[in-house]
């Protein structure tokens, strides 16, 4: 789950002014991408269900350049978590594109 492993990495960096801006900025477009996922469930099939999808994908591709700001401004200690959160994004940005390619 995207969400707990942001909410795992917020735990194990240290704290300093600008993890916890990032940290919270990864936690927020977690949230909102968890959230608009679900409205493009709700919505089943169709034109509307595309757009929403393309709403999804956003939010998985900024998290991805919250979590790249993240790796950039640490420690390499941290790498691995940091890596694993970045993995997830990209595999959320490759199914999402491919249910939108579909879909089309």
């Amino acid at each position: 789950n995207l969400l707990l492993s942001a909410m795992e990495l917020k735990e194990e960096i240290p704290l300093t002014n600008v993890n916890f801006v990032l940290s919270n900025q990864i936690t927020r477009t977690v949230r909102s991408l968890e959230q608009i996922y679900k409205k493009a469930r709700e919505n089943g099939e169709g034109e509307k269900f595309v757009l929403v999808m393309e709403d999804v994908k956003k939010e998985a591709q900024e998290t991805r350049y919250w979590v790249r700001i993240l790796k950039e401004t640490n420690n390499s200690r941290f790498y691995k978590l940091i890596d694993e959160l970045e993995d997830e994004s990209e595999e959320l940005i490759t199914i999402f594109s491919r249910i939108i390619n579909v879909k089309n």
